[in-house]
């Protein structure tokens, strides 16, 4: 489904009000009068209006979007979130980028991106309440208003998943709200999973398996979403049902080409099961994840460990772990035979994810020198397009992709090795997707008769490589409870290196939860700080 301009219909979502932190910051508008949304709901032009909103609220710049342009950076979408973790980072860039503070474990309730997630997240939840609450008034067919409620309520229980994925126990909002009632207490994390799962399977059972436009949700999307959902709260057999419901669909299959799968041509292939959708350039409805300045995004970078989990062609890890020399005045030199040799005959999706030494960008190599604008040697590629100009490439076409198939290939592998029943089928979902790939099979490499331990590795391993910078890896790391590992890795690559990184904090526990923003505790009487973060 494509969307336009909407501030008047976004405006009249707004009408009822939540609890403060749930403001419409995204748009800026203040609440019209709860009239002006009753006025609203009475066409079927307005149902679809409506629904038009819902979708629209995915493209805040803080959920799956980035910049809105190329003169305010002021967001942070999925590739951003990568960067918080080992996959990448903002280095050295004295803490303008959002997330930066997370990253670095010295965050507090006032940081800009624990407040941003939160409104961002709530916003699209009040447009779905509101939508559910009010669509049935506008004389639209039973049906159709079954899959427009539906639809609505995929994405609120995708909010709800990202809420409950980093503070936890939240405000559980599921009608539109007035003013008395404002002030809402946290609901427990694992209340707030049953009922967004339980949504999820009432709405697979209304859904079409294909959309009536495109862009948007299908059975097969509320089903992955249910996968997902019980993939990262531990639920194995929910997960695994919710999986195998996708893949007897057959309506999704692997795309045959990795480094041409994001771009805007491939879009709607049959390995694409959710997405954001985008239009542009030249439209103001574009998308900002890959913008740039002629050059790889300078702000956005990738990590040597990253690169060095894409194996070599034969399956194997990389072994030229040879230092990176250095010029006279202390910056590196990337050009250098070594370095670029080093990434040579690897996986072909490490040079559709990262841009590296020995590759160039429109035909030209990039210079870094010594202002070192990118201080691992290394930029993200995934999503970027050196075909578009700079103005352009902050108002891009294309779609950002929330659900893969590939991802659910791998899901549905990782439930089966963490419920401990079926390995078989394990082995043969990741050999998919490294076919795809052109990596030899897990027969070939690692062997048969591999233990759970080993299989755990292995699909957390492939898991990363084939899903890097896509907003997963952030989330994969806190269920895993292997943050710790990860900022070590970051932490010991400065130093090997010699890069001028910025030293990454682990706090313990209190890295796996983020606070609530203070200013919602300040204002919502009934909502308390998480005990993690309490004073």
């Amino acid at each position: 489904m494509k969307r336009y301009k909407i501030f008047i219909i976004a405006t009249l979502l707004s009408g009822a009000m939540l609890t403060s932190g749930c403001s419409d910051d995204f748009l800026q508008k203040s609440s019209p009068s709860a009239s002006s949304s009753g006025n609203f709901w009475q066409t079927a032009d307005d149902a679809h209006e409506g629904l038009t909103a819902v979708y629209d609220a995915l493209q805040n710049p803080f959920l799956y979007n980035d910049a809105t342009n190329q003169s305010k950076w002021d967001g942070c979408g999925p590739l951003n979130m990568d960067c918080m973790t080992d996959n990448g980072g903002h280095f050295n860039w004295s803490g303008w980028m959002n997330g930066w503070d997370i990253a670095n474990g010295i965050h507090s309730s006032s940081s800009r991106l624990v407040e941003q997630w939160w409104i961002a997240n709530y916003e699209a939840i009040k447009r779905c309440n509101l939508l559910i609450a009010n669509v049935g008034r506008t004389g639209i067919s039973d049906a159709t208003r079954e899959q427009y409620i539906a639809e609505a309520k995929v994405i609120r229980a995708l909010m709800y998943l990202n809420l409950t994925m980093t503070y936890h126990d939240v405000p559980f909002i599921t009608a539109p709200q007035t003013m008395n009632e404002a002030n809402t207490p946290k609901t427990d994390r694992a209340t707030i999973v049953k009922a967004i799962m339980a949504d999820l399977k009432a709405a697979a059972t209304v859904l079409p398996v294909d959309a009536p436009e495109t862009n948007r949700i299908t059975r097969g999307a509320a089903l992955s979403i249910l996968g997902r959902t019980a993939l990262y709260n531990g639920m194995w057999d929910d997960a695994i049902d919710a999986y195998h419901q996708v893949i007897a669909l057959n309506k999704y299959s692997l795309f045959n080409d990795y480094s041409q799968l994001f771009i805007k041509d491939n879009e709607n292939c049959p390995e694409i099961i959710m997405s954001v959708s985008y239009q542009g350039p030249g439209k103001n409805e574009g998308c900002g994840l890959g913008g740039h300045w002629g050059s790889p995004l300078e702000a956005m970078n990738g990590t040597i460990d990253l690169a060095d989990a894409f194996y070599m062609t034969n399956g194997k890890p990389c072994q030229d772990k040879r230092v990176i020399d250095f010029y006279s005045d202390g910056s590196p030199n990337y050009w250098d035979n070594v370095n670029t040799q080093r990434y040579e005959n690897r996986d072909p999706r490490l040079k559709a994810t990262l841009f590296v030494p020995g590759m160039s960008w429109n035909g030209k190599s990039v210079l870094y020198g010594g202002s070192a604008n990118s201080y691992s040697t290394i930029y993200v590629m995934k999503y970027f397009n050196p075909s578009l100009s700079s103005a352009d490439s902050w108002d891009a076409g294309q779609d950002f992709y929330i659900v893969r198939y590939a991802e659910v290939l791998l899901s549905l592998a990782e439930a089966d090795i963490e419920k401990g029943t079926n390995f078989d089928e394990a082995v043969r979902l990741i050999n998919q997707v490294r076919a795809r790939a052109k990596m030899p099979s897990v027969e070939n490499v690692e062997g048969t008769g591999l233990s759970q331990d080993q299989l755990r590795a292995i699909v957390r391993h492939e898991r990363r490589v084939e899903t890097a910078f896509e907003g997963l890896r952030l989330f994969d790391l806190y269920r895993w409870h292997t943050l710790k590992d990860a900022v070590d890795r970051v932490n010991n690559e400065a130093k090997t290196y010699k890069f001028p990184y910025e030293y990454r904090n682990y706090r313990g526990e209190k890295e796996y939860v983020w606070p609530i923003p203070q200013s919602d505790v300040d204002s919502n009487h009934d909502l308390e700080q998480t005990d993690l973060w309490q004073q």
